[in-house]
């Protein structure tokens, strides 16, 4: 289940995360960039949603109505290997984030690691530019 109407989905704050997923082109698993919603600003031309595979029958997703990965290419084009940024592509990202507006908050994103609620968090940013 989606929360769009949480007064807390409403702020721009966004989490990136690396997750495995199932690439169907490649058939191969990758760890994929993601984001917890559809971000405000350039970075939104590169996010898709997408449908979370299950990787063992053990495996329970609570939300699979919401994943967002980041997109290597603007535009849908063709999922290809390449099709999303994987965890390679983090520092890449970082620098794009920075360039375009956004802002990296590493004082929220220490306390969430060291909390350990999120352990393949990449950190948490905002948007500047509202």
């Amino acid at each position: 289940m989606c929360d769009n109407d949480s007064p807390f989905f409403q702020v721009a704050s966004y989490t990136l995360s690396i997750e495995p997923y199932l690439n169907t082109y490649s058939k191969q698993y990758q760890n994929i960039i993601t984001i917890d919603k559809k971000p405000l600003g350039p970075l939104a031309q590169l996010v898709s949603q997408f449908n979370q595979t299950k990787i063992s029958p053990f495996q329970v997703y609570e939300n699979t109505c919401c994943k967002y990965a980041i997109r290597r290419h603007y535009g849908s084009g063709v999922c290809r290997e390449d099709y999303f940024l994987t965890s390679e592509d983090v520092p890449s990202l970082l620098a794009y984030l920075n360039a375009n507006g956004y802002s990296i908050d590493s004082n929220t994103t220490k306390i969430v690691q060291k909390a350990g609620t999120n352990k393949k968090m990449v950190c948490i940013f905002t948007y500047a530019n509202l």
